[in-house]
């Protein structure tokens, strides 16, 4: 049954991604080049309305926050993300929307970037039990970091609870709603 439901949801969140144009190259590069804003604008707000609907769902009781799983933070991941970012501009896919857009004629194009990250992962994998000798992961790790609990010594940027997570949620949503489609060139 959980399988079928992943399927469900994940064929659901891939008609998504197509129906708001974000297995589109050109959209995603005019989003990271700042001139086409359209889908910053649903990103943005998907993030402040899941940010109120957690907010919600866990101050009437219906979420139990204990379900969330904060990852420790690790400098290697940082480093990982920037490089997955560049990979993602030079391509203008990343690699959720390339399984998306490959039932809507970049099959070819697709397929060489999910191969990349296949193979990206599988050198990482070969390469683990190096580093892992080497300590670097323990010398990187720098704990789990949330809005709510930063390190020991901070141990929150934003004391705010729920209730602030709810008003948080909801300003990103008006940013979201204000921002504009288009940013005009200089020139």
């Amino acid at each position: 049954m959980e399988i079928l439901l992943a399927i469900l949801l994940g064929g659901f969140f891939g008609f998504a991604l197509y129906y708001v144009g974000s297995t589109s190259s050109f959209n995603l590069r005019s989003m990271l080049s700042l001139r086409y804003l359209s889908l910053m604008k649903i990103i943005l707000f998907a993030i402040g309305f899941s940010s109120a609907l957690v907010s919600i769902f866990a101050l009437i009781g219906l979420f139990d926050i204990s379900h969330l799983s904060v990852k420790s933070t690790n400098l290697g991941v940082i480093v990982g993300g920037l490089i997955f970012g560049l990979g993602f501009g030079f391509a203008g896919k990343c690699p959720g929307t390339c399984v998306a857009d490959s039932s809507s004629g970049g099959l070819k194009k697709s397929i060489a970037i999910i191969l990349g990250g296949l193979v990206g992962a599988f050198i990482f994998t070969l390469s683990y039990g190096s580093f892992k000798e080497l300590g670097l992961f323990d010398i990187m790790d720098i704990g789990k970091m949330t809005l709510f609990n930063i390190s020991r010594e901070f141990p929150s940027v934003f004391n705010i609870g729920f209730s602030g997570l709810l008003s948080m949620g909801i300003v990103i949503m008006i940013i979201a709603y204000i921002l504009p489609m288009n940013v005009k060139q200089r020139g």
